[in-house]
């Protein structure tokens, strides 16, 4: 019988295998690993908890769907964290008058 790795013991290097694999469960992994810290961006950005909860979301959609151009050069929270910041900033601009 194989031994699973718990989540919090993953590599990045496991994690963004897996993801590109096109397993759901390390998108899982992931997503939980980074989302409070993302959320926490996503709050200095926002006007409302509502706002900020819709950046986060639609930032990992966009990680999720970019993860294969992800080049290693740098961590992945940064890499994530920068995405982020541009999907506040996105949000911003659509609700900007």
């Amino acid at each position: 019988m194989r031994q699973l790795t718990p989540p919090s013991q993953l590599s990045e290097a496991e994690l963004i295998d897996g993801c590109l694999a096109g397993s759901r469960l390390m998108q899982k992994h992931l997503y939980e690993r980074f989302a409070g810290r993302m959320m926490a961006v996503c709050l200095r950005y926002a006007q409302t908890t509502f706002e900020a909860e819709d950046v986060l979301q639609e930032g990992f959609v966009t990680v999720f769907r970019n993860l294969s151009s992800f080049r290693r050069e740098c961590p992945l929270e940064f890499w994530i964290r920068r995405i982020m910041v541009n999907a506040a900033l996105r949000q911003h601009r659509r609700n900007a008058p």
